[in-house]
C-alpha cells in the first residue's frame, strides 16, 4: 500500500478518448543506439585525497567529489573507483552516491573501525555538480579522511560489455607461498576468459600479513600504477573487488609492498568485445537487512546458514547479474560470506572475511538465477547481512524506431523507461521496450502506454504490487523509504485487451466497459472490493458499468461517461470530488494518524461507480470538467467554503469548446483548461505558478488567480491538451509541445527538478513530430 501517495494530489486530465493527433512535421531522429552502458577502464587516478585539504570529512557530513573531463566525460552514467578511509575519530561509515542521492540515511559502501585504513571498491551513479560529473561522499557519525583513485567509467558511446561467471578461484597462495616483500605473483587468466576480453573482475582476498602492508593489482608487463587495492595489518584478513584490464597475454600482477601475505583471487566476469550485457546504474537502494529497526539481530544467517535475495521486484527479467555493497555486523565468530546466483550448492569461494564483532563491507558482483534472485552463505556463527544495490547487468534493449513514447520529469522509479533510476530531473528522453503507441498518460510514480493492438504497458512504482506485473509489491513506502519495487522498463498490464483509452489505473474496453488495476487505497478500483490493501493480480473490471463512451481520471478516482451523457464517479471523496452531493459528516473523519485515509468512513469513498448529480446531456469528459452537448463547459465536485457538496457549476463566458483539461486537485483549488475551435486556449482556476499562462511575474508562486477564463498567451493551432500539476500543455498541429506554469520535479521538461516558474507558454526543447500527449506529461512520437 502506497501511504505516501495520499496528501500529494497527482495531475490527471484526458482531452479526448485517445490524446493522438496527426503527424505533422519532421520528427526527431533517434540514434538506433541500444540502452545501457559499457565499460572503459583507467589507469587508477586520484582525485581526491581529503587529507591534502588538512580537513577531514567531518561526522555526518556531505562532500562532492568531481571527475576531470578528460577521465570521465560528459555522457558517462557511472564510475568505477577505489575508495579508501582512513584515520577515522571512531567507528564510522562511508556512502556514496550522485550529488542528491539522499544515499547516507539509507546504504553505505565502507566501514570502518576507530583509526582503521580499509579500501573498498565503488560502483556508482554519476550526477552533474557544476557542469562537471560527479559523486557525492556522505560520512557517518565520526570524522574520517577519504581518498577516491578512479579506475573506470560506464557510457553509452564506448567502451566494452560485460559477461558474468560463476565464481572461480584463480589462486591461493596458501597452496604454494606467500607472496614476500617486494614480490609479485602472476594470475593467468587466458584459461579463464575467452581472448581479445579486455579487463577482468576478481574479489582479491588478502590474509596471514606478516606486516603492515598493501597490495596493488595491475596488467602484466606494464608498469605498476601507484595505487593500492588491498591495505592489510598483520594477521588482518580483508577483500576488495578488483577491476582490472588484462595484460597482452591475458594475466594480471599482484604486487605486495611489505612483509609476506597469502592472497586469494577468485573471478567474477570480465569485459570484452565477445561480451553482451550493458550496466545499468540505480540510486542506491538497500535490498536485504536481517537487523531491526535498532540495529540489533532480527533474522541473522546461522553457521552455513544461506539467505536468498529477492532482486525480481526491482530489476528486470533480463538481468543477469547484480553489482552490490555487501555489509556485515552483529558477526559472533570469525567467519566468511559468499554471493552466489541463487541454488549454489558448493560454497568454495568467499566475498567477505570477518572477525567476530568486526562491521566491513565489500562490493560484489554476482550473477543472478533466471528469476533475478542470489543466495548469500555464511560459514561459522551468526551474523547480519546488508546488501545495498547499485545496478545491474542486462542484455541491451533495442531503441524504439515507431510511435514511441517520450517522458520528462522525474526518473527515481524508473519512469524514464531505459533500465536506471536516477534522483535527477530529465529532459525528453525515449523509452524503450514499448513501440507502437497511440496514447499515453503518466502520474507522479508511473508512466502508461495504450499500443494500437490494444494492450495497456506501464512501468514505474510498484510499492503496493500496482503494475500488476507478477511482482506483489514491495511491502513499504515507495516515498518516505526509497526501497519500494519498481519497474526501470515497461511491463504489460495483465488482464486488459481490446483498449481504446486510457489514464492512471483505469482503461476502457472496446465493449464500453472499464477496467481498473493497482491499489485500493481509497477504492479507486471501483468494484466495490472494501478491503483498502487489496491489490489484484490482473485488472479487474469496474462494477455495473456498460456503453461507456469515454474515461477520465487520476491517482484516487475514475470517471466515466455513459453514452446516455451521464457522469459515474468512483474513489476518493474526501474533497467531494465524486460530485453525488455527500460528504462525511466531519472531513476531518475521513483521516486519522499520519494523513492516512479512511475510506470506510460513510461517503468519504465510494468502491462502486455513482451517478454525478445534476450533470447530464455530456459530450465529452475531463477530470472533474465536462463539455455539454450545448458547447458549455461545466466543473463538478468538490466542497464549498462551508463544507457543504458544490454542486455543477457553469464556467462562465466559454462556450464551444472542442475539449478540456484539468489539474487532478482533491482541494477546491484548480486550473482548469478549454480548447477552443479556433486553435487557442482559455485556462481558469488558480494561477499562482503561473498555470494560467497569461504572463506576469509568478517566480513566488504569488500570480493572481482567475474566475473567469482567460487566453492562453500566443497559443495557436492547438489541437490537443493536457494538464499536470500547476502545468499546462498544449500540443500544436505542427507537432511541438508547449508548456507552461510549475516546473517543480522538472515538469517543465528542461531536466531541472526544482525549476522556474513559467507564466507563458514555452517550447519543450527535442520534441517535434509529436503525435499525441498524456496527461502529467508524456509524448507519442512518429521519429524518423
Amino acid at each position: 500500500m502506497q501511504f505516501a501517495r495520499f496528501g500529494v494530489f497527482i495531475s490527471a486530465a484526458l482531452v479526448t478518448s485517445t490524446l493522438v493527433a496527426p503527424m505533422a512535421q519532421a520528427a526527431p531522429h533517434i540514434a538506433p543506439q541500444a540502452s545501457g552502458s559499457s565499460f572503459t577502464s583507467l589507469t587508477p587516478t586520484r582525485v581526491f585525497d581529503s587529507r591534502t585539504t588538512g580537513h577531514q570529512l567531518g561526522a555526518s557530513t556531505a562532500t562532492i567529489v568531481r571527475f576531470p573531463a578528460n577521465l570521465v566525460p560528459a555522457d558517462a552514467t557511472a564510475v568505477v573507483f577505489n575508495l579508501t578511509g582512513t584515520g577515522s575519530t571512531g567507528p564510522t561509515y562511508l556512502a556514496v552516491g550522485a550529488p542528491g542521492d539522499g544515499q547516507a540515511t539509507t546504504s553505505s559502501n565502507l566501514d570502518l573501525a576507530a583509526g582503521e585504513t580499509r579500501p573498498n571498491l565503488v560502483t556508482s551513479r554519476l550526477g552533474t555538480d557544476n557542469g562537471a560529473r560527479a559523486v557525492e561522499l556522505w560520512s557517518g557519525p565520526s570524522a574520517v579522511d577519504a581518498i577516491v583513485d578512479v579506475e573506470g567509467y560506464y557510457a553509452p558511446s564506448t567502451g566494452m560489455k560485460f559477461t558474468t561467471t560463476d565464481p572461480h578461484r584463480v589462486v591461493d597462495t596458501r597452496d604454494t607461498a606467500p607472496v614476500g616483500p617486494g614480490g609479485t605473483v602472476t594470475l593467468d587468466f587466458t584459461g579463464s576468459v575467452p581472448k581479445g576480453a579486455t579487463s577482468v573482475v576478481f574479489n582479491l582476498t588478502g590474509t596471514d600479513a606478516t606486516a603492515p602492508t598493501f597490495v596493488t593489482a595491475y596488467p602484466t608487463g606494464q608498469s605498476k600504477p601507484d595505487a593500492s587495492n588491498l591495505n592489510l595489518l598483520p594477521g588482518q584478513t580483508s577483500p576488495n573487488l578488483v577491476t582490472v584490464p588484462l595484460g597482452a597475454d591475458g594475466r594480471v600482477t599482484l604486487a605486495n609492498a611489505y612483509g609476506s601475505v597469502d592472497l586469494i583471487a577468485d573471478l567474477a566476469g570480465y569485459y570484452g568485445p565477445q561480451s553482451t550485457l550493458a550496466f545499468f546504474p540505480l540510486q542506491p537502494l538497500r535490498t536485504l537487512d536481517t537487523r531491526d529497526a535498532q540495529g540489533n539481530p532480527r533474522e541473522p544467517l546461522g553457521p552455513n546458514g544461506t539467505h536468498t535475495v529477492d532482486f525480481s521486484g526491482w530489476l528486470p527479467n533480463s538481468a543477469a547479474a547484480a553489482v552490490f555493497t555487501m555489509t556485515a555486523s552483529n558477526v559472533t565468530q570469525s567467519t566468511f560470506l559468499a554471493a552466489a546466483r541463487h541454488g549454489t550448492s558448493e560454497w568454495t569461494t568467499s566475498n567477505l572475511n570477518l572477525a567476530a564483532g568486526q562491521t566491513a563491507a565489500n562490493m560484489i558482483i554476482t550473477a543472478l538465477s533466471s528469476d533475478q534472485k542470489a543466495d548469500v552463505f555464511n560459514r561459522n556463527g551468526r551474523t547480519d547481512v546488508l546488501v545495498d544495490l547499485a545496478g545491474y547487468f542486462a542484455a541491451p534493449t533495442p531503441a524504439c524506431q515507431s510511435d514511441c513514447v517520450f517522458t520528462w520529469g522525474m526518473g527515481s522509479l524508473g519512469q524514464k523507461a531505459d533500465g536506471t533510476t536516477t534522483h535527477e530531473a530529465h529532459g525528453p528522453s525515449v523509452a524503450y521496450g514499448v513501440s507502437n503507441v497511440v496514447a499515453t498518460a503518466q502520474d507522479q510514480y508511473h508512466v502508461y502506454a495504450l499500443k494500437s493492438d490494444g494492450t495497456v504497458w506501464e512501468w514505474g512504482g510498484n510499492g503496493a504490487g500496482e503494475l500488476t506485473n507478477g511482482h506483489p509489491g514491495g511491502g513499504v513506502d515507495v516515498t518516505y523509504l526509497g526501497n519500494g519495487f519498481y519497474s526501470t522498463m515497461p511491463t504489460q498490464v495483465l488482464g486488459l485487451h481490446d483498449i481504446t483509452a486510457i489514464v492512471p489505473g483505469h482503461a476502457l474496453r472496446s465493449d464500453g466497459t472499464v477496467w481498473s488495476w493497482g491499489d485500493n487505497y481509497l477504492y479507486e478500483l471501483g468494484n466495490g472490493a472494501t478491503d483498502p490493501e487489496v491489490v489484484p493480480a490482473t485488472a479487474v473490471q469496474v462494477s455495473g458499468l456498460g456503453d461507456v463512451a469515454a474515461i477520465a481520471g487520476d491517482d484516487f478516482n475514475g470517471y466515466a461517461l455513459k453514452r446516455d451523457g451521464t457522469v459515474w464517479s468512483w474513489g476518493s471523496n474526501v474533497w467531494g470530488q465524486l460530485g453525488d452531493g455527500l460528504l462525511a459528516s466531519n472531513l476531518n473523519d475521513c483521516y486519522f494518524e499520519r494523513g492516512r485515509a479512511r475510506p470506510e468512513v460513510p461517503n468519504c469513498a465510494s468502491a462502486t461507480p455513482v451517478q454525478v448529480v445534476g450533470l447530464g446531456d455530456v459530450a465529452k469528459i475531463g477530470t472533474r470538467l465536462v463539455i455539454k452537448r450545448d458547447g458549455t463547459v461545466w466543473e463538478f465536485g468538490g466542497v464549498n467554503t462551508d463544507f457543504t457538496p458544490r454542486a455543477p457549476r457553469q464556467v462562465v463566458a466559454l462556450t464551444g469548446a472542442v475539449a478540456v483539461a484539468g489539474r487532478a486537485n482533491e482541494t477546491p483549488n484548480e486550473t482548469g483548461y478549454a480548447l477552443m475551435p479556433d486553435g487557442t486556449v482559455r485556462a481558469w482556476g488558480s494561477g499562482g505558478y503561473g498555470q494560467l499562462g497569461n504572463g506576469g511575474d509568478c517566480r513566488f508562486g504569488d500570480c493572481p488567480a482567475s474566475a473567469e477564463p482567460v487566453t492562453v498567451s500566443g497559443l495557436t493551432g492547438v489541437t490537443a491538451l493536457a494538464a499536470g500539476i500547476s502545468t499546462g500543455y498544449a500540443l500544436r498541429a505542427d507537432g511541438t509541445v508547449w508548456v507552461w506554469g510549475s516546473g517543480f520535479n522538472g515538469a517543465l521538461g528542461d531536466g531541472v527538478e526544482l525549476g522556474r516558474n513559467v507564466s507563458v507558454p514555452a517550447q519543450i526543447a527535442g520534441l517535434s513530430g509529436v503525435t499525441g500527449i498524456g496527461n502529467g506529461g508524456a509524448a507519442v512520437v512518429n521519429p524518423q
